[in-house]
């Protein structure tokens, strides 16, 4: 067993990380620095150390300056990542970036499950034990293709979009159209449902641009659940 060892960051190095964290547009007050004793491994061999730990405190994130490795959350791929830094200190910047942009996407990311629960039209039409499966009429298709254009125009209203996001929507509002045109309104309905709110998280759209993507489609196809099951009121 090796002695416990003082491992936590000196002054100079922390302000090295305060001027990554104004890189990334954060608010240092939002950050919070702690200590921890911590029990590394490595070759089979333990380390134990006091470190330094950041954490961001509304969100709860944070990044671990151990004496072997960098533990930070959220990571690149996984929730949690580790990453040896060889007591390197460009390296444990490097991973603190990694950090830091992962953070920066989960704090803009809007929260899309809150969206859809308030929001519930379609979802409590999709759940409706009431709703049968029958193919659409002709004329139902018709209306279902004039709706969903409608409702593309307003996803592309007031925003502009890089070239395969566009051909993004295209393509779903394209394969929204055909479904119909073989799927029963049960059925459907669930393939709208999720493909709007796919289109909401790929697009990352604003929450309110999100709310009133679900709003409009809840409303635009009334018609087909409302007035014959009553499960859109």
């Amino acid at each position: 067993m090796t002695p416990m060892t003082d491992a936590t960051l000196r002054r100079t190095e922390k302000n090295h990380v305060l001027l990554l964290i104004e890189q990334y547009d954060f608010d240092p007050s939002e950050f919070e620095w702690t200590q921890d004793d911590a029990v590394e491994t490595q070759y089979r061999q333990e380390y134990y150390g006091r470190i330094s730990v950041l954490i961001h405190r509304p969100t709860n994130f944070y990044c671990k300056f151990g004496r072997i490795r960098i533990t930070f959350s959220p990571g690149a791929r996984f929730r949690v990542e580790s990453q040896v830094h060889q007591a390197v200190w460009s390296l444990k910047l490097d991973f603190v970036r990694t950090w830091l942009a992962e953070l920066r996407k989960e704090v803009d990311a809007p929260d899309l499950w809150a969206t859809i629960g308030q929001e519930k039209a379609l979802s409590t039409a999709a759940a409706s034990a009431d709703l049968d499966n029958r193919p659409f009429t002709a004329a139902e298709q018709k209306l279902i293709a004039t709706k969903l254009d409608e409702i593309k125009g307003y996803v592309l209203e007031g925003q502009v979009f890089a070239a395969d996001e566009a051909d993004a929507v295209e393509r779903e509002f394209a394969y929204l159209r055909e479904s119909a045109m073989r799927m029963g309104r049960k059925d459907w309905l669930n393939i709208l449902l999720g493909g709007l709110f796919g289109l909401a998280v790929s697009l990352a759209l604003e929450p309110e641009k999100a709310r009133g993507l679900l709003r409009l489609a809840g409303t635009v196809f009334q018609s087909l659940w409302g007035m014959a099951q009553g499960v859109l009121q």
